[in-house]
Order: C-alpha cells, then structure tokens, then sequence
C-alpha cells in the first residue's frame, strides 16, 4: 500500500485556503502582495501620525500657545467671519476685543464681506472692552441675549476657541480646529443670535419694564406663583394680570412664565438670588 504525499511550505497554505484551487501561488505573486500590505500599512501608520499632529482640539495652557496670541491668530485670518460671545469681562474677553480692534485699524482693514458679530449677556454691555469695540471698530454688529450662552470665538465657521468661565487659568481654553465640530458650535451660536436684541431695542425693552409694577409681576413669575395667587396679592382682576404676563413674555422673549423669571433676572430687572 503506497503512502500519500503529504503537501508542504506556501503551496499547502494556498490549497487549503483556495477551494477548487489547486496550483499555488507564484512566489513573485506572494512577494508583491506582501509588499502592496507594507506600503498599506506604513500609509495608514503616517497618516496617524499626521493626525496626532495636527488634532481637531487642542488645550491652550496645557499643550501650546497662548490664549492672546491664538485669538489675534484666528481673528488676524479671518476671511467670512467672526462670532463673538462673551458672558463675563475680564482677560479673554479684552483679549478678542483687542485682536478685534487691532486688526480692524490695520492699514489694509478687513477683506470685503466679513461680518464681525458680538453677542453678549446684559452685565457685559457696559464694560470698558465692548465700549471701546463698539465706538471705533466698524461694521460689528452687537446684540445682548439673555439666553443659553457658551463663551466662544468662531472664525469662519470653521475654527473655534471655547473656553470655561468656571477656570481661574487665564490661558485655559479650547482650540477647536476640526471644521465639523466647527461648523456644529456655528450653528449654535447663529440660534442663540437670532434671539439676541440689538443695543437700542434692549436698553428700551429695559427702560420700559423697569417698573414697580412690572418688578411685581416678574417677580411673582420667577418664584412660579399661580396666576390666581399673584393677582389676588397685587390686587388685579385675574385677566388684567395674565394681560401683564403676556406683555411681558413678549417683551423678554421666553417661552413659558418660569422662563420670563429666570430671564427677568439675566437682562437685570430683578436682582440675584444671594
């Protein structure tokens, strides 16, 4: 009885793994194949290093860079736009109004068609920064909102740089540089600017509501009273305080009674809790 031959090297691999196949593979074949996965490979494995190297976000005062000199970069490339909002003064935000300036009173000001916008909560209108921005930088369009507001620089709409109000590192922040990501917080910013009010419009909507009368009936909102126990206190028909309240929705611009509260307090009709 003769034994069978048994299969050895590539060839075996090849049989085995190629059904119905029965010739292996040529060794100049393999070769090249190999070489095809190394260049595959040493590709994919430059491309991510590339990557790392250029990451969509990157944390100033941790990694590189400064918060000033990252600002006057991105407002200093500015082609399309700029977005600002800022919540609080202080530093950062002297630091974007500065770069603002500065770039607007070079010789070869801005390119034709960038839109410099400015959003603010109510306590930072009147500090020396948006005072100063307003007077001598042209064509910015300035609105206070009293809504949900994140602080941020947009350029573009394709580069970014966030930062946290609660950090006490002045060069803390986020330099987002992924055009996506971008792209989301610009949009962001384009809903909460279509609720913001121009300076005039909010400084009469203040004047206007700036009131004994309309204290009470914010006040009563902000503490969630029913319409029922609120005109009883003041001492009003039931219809002639709901009349108040809608008013007062509209003049504020919320959406429900408790928001009219909260929001009474941010455009400073009422004064903060301690």
């Amino acid at each position: 009885m003769s034994e069978r031959p048994t299969a050895e090297g590539p060839a075996a691999c090849t049989s085995h793994a190629v059904q119905g196949n029965r010739v292996s593979a040529p060794a100049d074949t393999v070769e090249r194949a190999l070489r095809e996965a190394y260049v595959l490979v040493d590709s994919t494995m430059s491309t991510h290093r590339s990557t790392e190297r250029q990451r969509p976000v990157v944390m100033l005062g941790e990694d590189s860079g400064s918060f000033r000199e990252t600002a006057a970069s991105l407002i200093g490339g500015a082609k399309y736009g700029i977005s600002i909002a800022l919540l609080h003064d202080g530093p950062r935000a002297d630091a974007i109004l500065t770069a603002v300036r500065e770039r607007d009173s070079r010789q070869d000001g801005w390119p034709a068609g960038v839109a410099l916008r400015l959003l603010c909560a109510p306590k930072v209108l009147g500090t020396t920064s948006v005072t100063e921005l307003t007077r001598h930088a042209s064509g910015v369009e300035v609105r206070i909102s009293a809504g949900d507001l994140y602080e941020a620089l947009i350029v573009d709409g394709s580069s970014a740089l966030t930062w946290s109000t609660q950090s006490s590192n002045e060069e803390l922040a986020t330099l987002v540089t992924d055009p996506a990501t971008a792209k989301a917080l610009d949009l962001l910013y384009a809903n909460v600017w279509k609720t913001g009010r121009p300076i005039p419009e909010y400084l009469q909507i203040r004047e206007r509501l700036n009131t004994d009368m309309v204290r009470r009936v914010l006040t009563h909102l902000k503490n969630g009273h029913t319409d029922a126990v609120a005109a009883s206190e003041m001492s009003v028909s039931l219809r002639t305080y709901r009349r108040h309240v809608a008013k007062l929705m509209r003049d504020v611009g919320a959406d429900s009674r408790f928001q009219a509260g909260a929001r009474s307090v941010e455009l400073g009709l009422l004064p903060r809790q301690p």
